[in-house]
Parts: C-alpha cells; sequence; structure tokens
C-alpha cells in the first residue's frame, strides 16, 4: 500500500467505544508522520489532552497527501469527534469534502503549522475558528536576513521548500523575497537560480536528493549559487543521512562559499548547527502547536471564544555564535 495509516490516541480508543467513554475526543492531523518536526507537535497534543483529561486522536500518513488528510477527517467525523485541527497540504481539497462534513455536523475546525489559503479563507470566513502557528511571512522574512547576514553584498540564492500548494510554505516565500528585495534585476544584489524554487512535497529523502544536487552544482560553478535556503526542516530530517551527505562538502561549508540556512530548530538540527553542518535555522514551536490545538479546541467546545489567530515563537539560531539562538 502507498500509503500506511498511523494512528497515536491518547487513552483507550476503539471504533466502536465513543458510548463508552464521556472523554471529548479532538483530531489532530499532521502533514505526515514521518517527521521528528511532528512527533514534537504529538508530544504537545498527548501533555494538553493528558491536562484536561481528553483524548488526543493523533491520526495521519506516512507520506505528505493532502487526499489521505481528506479521508482520515471524513472517516473520523462518522465515528464522533468534538473538534478538528489539521496541518492543511492543500485547502481546496479539503474544503471539497472533509470541511463540508465538519460543517455539517457543527464541529470546531483549528488549523495549525500551516493554515488556509487566504483566497479559501476570503471565500469561507467561518471555515475554521483559529489558526495556533508561526507567522510564516515573518518565518521567511528571518530567513532572509540570515541570508543578508552571511552574504551582506548579495549573490545567487536557490529556496527548497516541501508542497506547492501549502499556504505556509506560500507565506514564507513570500517573506523571504520581501526581505532580500528585488531581484533578478539590473539594481538588485539578490538573484534567484532559474531552477528555483524546488520542491520535495515533504519527502525527507527527495529534499535531500534537491540539496546535495545543488551543493554539486555550486562545486562545479562556485559562481552559480552562493545561498541555499531551506523553508522547512526538508533534508536535515534524516540526521544520519544529511550529516554522511553534507559532510563530504566541509570544505565549502566551513569558507561559506555556500551557505546553507534550514527552517526549524528541533534538537537534532541544533546538533547539525553546533557540528558546523550548516551555518543557521529559523525554529518555530511544534510542541507549542499541538499543545494549543487541544486547549484551543476544548474551549470551543465548551462554547468558550478563542482567539482567531494564535502565533508561537520563532528563534533565530547561528552556528559558532553564544547562546546559539537566540
Amino acid at each position: 500500500m502507498r500509503t500506511l495509516l498511523f494512528i497515536c490516541l491518547v487513552g483507550l480508543f476503539s471504533l466502536s467505544s465513543y458510548a463508552e467513554s464521556a472523554k471529548p475526543r479532538y483530531l489532530v492531523v499532521p502533514k505526515s508522520v514521518n517527521s521528528p518536526y511532528f512527533d514534537e507537535v504529538e508530544r504537545g497534543c498527548i501533555a494538553a489532552a493528558k491536562e484536561l483529561a481528553v483524548e488526543c486522536l493523533y491520526v495521519g500518513s506516512y507520506e505528505a497527501d493532502a487526499r489521505f488528510q481528506d479521508r482520515i477527517i471524513a472517516e473520523r467525523l462518522s465515528e464522533h469527534i468534538d473538534g478538528i485541527a489539521v496541518s492543511v497540504i492543500n485547502s481546496r481539497v479539503l474544503v471539497n469534502r472533509s470541511m463540508l462534513l465538519a460543517a455539517k455536523q457543527s464541529v470546531p475546525v483549528v488549523t495549525f503549522d500551516s493554515d488556509f489559503s487566504a483566497k479559501v479563507l476570503a471565500q469561507n470566513p467561518a471555515l475554521r475558528a483559529s489558526y495556533i502557528g508561526s507567522d510564516n511571512f515573518q518565518f521567511g522574512f528571518q530567513l532572509g536576513l540570515l541570508a543578508k547576514r552571511f552574504k551582506p553584498e548579495g549573490g545567487i540564492f536557490c529556496v527548497l521548500s516541501g508542497h506547492r500548494a501549502a499556504s505556509n510554505m506560500q507565506q514564507r516565500l513570500a517573506g523571504l523575497y520581501a526581505a532580500l528585495g528585488p531581484q533578478n534585476s539590473e539594481n538588485s544584489s539578490w538573484e534567484e537560480h532559474s531552477r528555483c524554487p524546488i520542491y520535495s512535497d515533504d519527502d525527507a529523502e527527495r529534499a535531500l536528493s534537491n540539496l546535495e544536487k545543488m551543493m554539486r552544482l555550486h562545486v562545479y560553478a562556485p559562481e552559480l549559487l552562493d545561498v541555499l535556503i531551506n523553508l522547512g526542516t526538508g533534508a536535515q530530517s534524516e540526521v544520519l543521512k544529511y550529516s554522511d551527505e553534507v559532510g563530504r562538502y566541509q570544505d565549502v561549508i566551513d569558507s561559506q562559499q555556500l551557505v546553507l540556512l534550514f527552517g526549524d530548530t528541533l534538537p537534532s538540527q541544533k546538533k547539525l548547527l553546533e557540528a558546523d553542518l550548516a551555518h543557521g535555522n529559523v525554529g518555530q514551536r511544534p510542541y507549542d502547536m499541538g499543545y494549543q490545538a487541544i486547549y484551543t479546541l476544548h474551549a470551543l467546545n465548551q462554547g468558550k471564544p478563542v482567539q482567531p489567530i494564535i502565533y508561537t515563537p520563532l528563534e533565530v539560531c547561528v552556528a559558532g555564535k553564544q547562546p546559539l539562538c537566540q
């Protein structure tokens, strides 16, 4: 089977056991469960559910697939749930089916990490009650400031991203472009490589392959690439493979001829910075997203008002600096 479903439940769960438990049940759907980033979301979900004496149904697929997200939500709606939190891959896919079912059943919806697109929200203002996560425009803007910090004279950059349709990636890209200023003109100091952005569809192996190909390009033609900007964890998801691949270019990294910047600051990513296998990261708080998602859904279930946007903090980490992150 192309995509395997992974289910992590807090408390006892059975397809037909809702009547046996009076606990509210909240569904949390990440983009995929094959990611250390979303592992942190799960931890936050579990902690909040324990504090509130509710159930966290953490359900996702191993591959980031919008249609499987849609199917997961539709199936769980048939079993009774009291709220939905989803990290949106493709707004259009969810809106056309599972979100219609949620609205019909009056099940509240919040988003985390990645919101519905601005266009979809404008057409459906009541689609979700709250977005919980990073200010993704600011996230991208901070990545742009890091690029300028390492290359104050500008240069040629390439963006490596996850899903083309994911609104958080689009917002980060917009923030990055805003920070770097006009590109590809006579008066600009920054130019985007013609192959870029390059998308991995949140596949860690593909993300690492994309990174390695662009690093190889730099080795063969240094004048064609100065900065690689990864909008998420991407290639750093599999730490050992990343270390092996990128370690072969240690002289390039040490000289800062090619600068490597990443989104997210998971503990494993901070270790890569400390090992001088990257130059800088902009991080977010996935644990807080999972935690706040449960608390927000529980408030909605109790008829309490919630904020339409709940931003979680960002941090910027730079190799060789003390402290590493600010």
